[in-house]
């Protein structure tokens, strides 16, 4: 059982972290202690969970979102690892198989335990590694899964999933210099796969504020046929309560997000929260492989949690010549 950052994402996964609370609802326990039940009943048990699990981790695997969906409570819910609060059913529900040319994350569920608390209530534990698509960096995690049994069988009722992977103290807001300077940003790909499609004009400009202690990014979306604009004012920085790199993010439509930052293997990895202008949260990973000299390409996969709102996107920086805009 694992909440993918996918994209993400995430993890999603890639890596939508997820923590989640016990759902309302769950069936009362009997009063037998787990000592007093028969062991055969109990290994009965345990197996039944473990079934569930795996059709959940097929079902995920594949993009199944209504198989997916059809295995949580129905209020069931999840919190990703910056606290953003999720339904577990309607986060999964839009879940797709990979578009043609395109690949899922890839993800290693290991050290599984499952452990019966009463006759109708189990947990599992386990550690889950993640790989987004077009990249060789793991994503590490472990995740605590709360299962409930109901009339149709066994069900989740919440899912806490959190990174284990250790953020490295070097990246501090000086290896981030890089990002310095003007870029035009081109999406790559068309919608729904058609070549003819406009896409949307971006630009983005990023500088130092006058102590260096914040890098000020301001990227300008305009729509294909000049429009409608969209403004994004971002902030990064180091925070000295987490001891990371975060950004702050706020839009014209009225939305804003945070991220985590951290450099794994040579790849930036941002983890972002979004709120959105009708009060909806989505979960995203992003990464940023700069190529070291004027070009970085940029990649947004949804977490698991929050997947029905978006699809991964990739994008291509391409950075101006000259000294960045003030």
């Amino acid at each position: 059982m694992s909440i993918l950052r996918i994209s993400s994402c995430s993890f999603c996964l890639l890596v939508t972290l997820v923590v989640v609370t016990l759902a309302v609802g769950i069936p009362p326990a009997t009063a037998q202690t787990p000592a007093a039940r028969a062991p055969a009943a109990t290994s009965a048990g345990i197996e039944a969970v473990r079934a569930a699990s795996r059709t959940y981790q097929e079902a995920l695997a594949r993009g199944d979102g209504k198989a997916v969906a059809g295995l949580w409570t129905e209020n069931g819910d999840i919190i990703d690892d910056m606290g953003a609060v999720f339904r577990g059913r309607e986060s999964v529900a839009g879940l797709e198989p990979a578009a043609e040319g395109q690949a899922r994350p890839s993800f290693n569920i290991e050290e599984v335990s499952i452990r019966l608390l009463t006759d109708s209530v189990a947990l599992e534990d386990g550690t889950v590694v993640v790989t987004p698509p077009g990249t060789s960096t793991p994503q590490h995690g472990r995740f605590s899964a709360t299962w409930v049994k109901q009339a149709d069988g066994w069900k989740v009722a919440s899912l806490r999933e959190w990174r284990t992977d250790p953020p490295e103290t070097s990246a501090r807001l000086a290896d981030l210099d890089w990002l310095v300077g003007d870029w035009a940003v081109t999406v790559d790909g068309r919608p729904e796969n058609d070549e003819n499609a406009p896409r949307p004009r971006m630009e983005m400009s990023v500088r130092w504020n006058p102590t260096n202690t914040y890098l000020l990014r301001e990227t300008t979306i305009t729509s294909p046929d000049g429009s409608e604009g969209l403004q994004v004012s971002q902030r990064i920085g180091w925070d000295p309560l987490s001891r990371r790199l975060h950004s702050w993010s706020f839009s014209t439509d009225g939305s804003h997000s945070e991220a985590d930052w951290t450099l794994e293997e040579g790849v930036w990895v941002s983890r972002a929260t979004t709120v959105h202008p009708d009060g909806s949260q989505t979960a995203t990973i992003n990464h940023y492989l700069y190529d070291g000299q004027d070009e970085c390409t940029f990649q947004s996969l949804p977490t698991h949690a929050g997947a029905t709102h978006q699809a991964a996107v990739t994008m291509t920086m391409t950075r101006k010549p000259g000294e960045p805009s003030e």
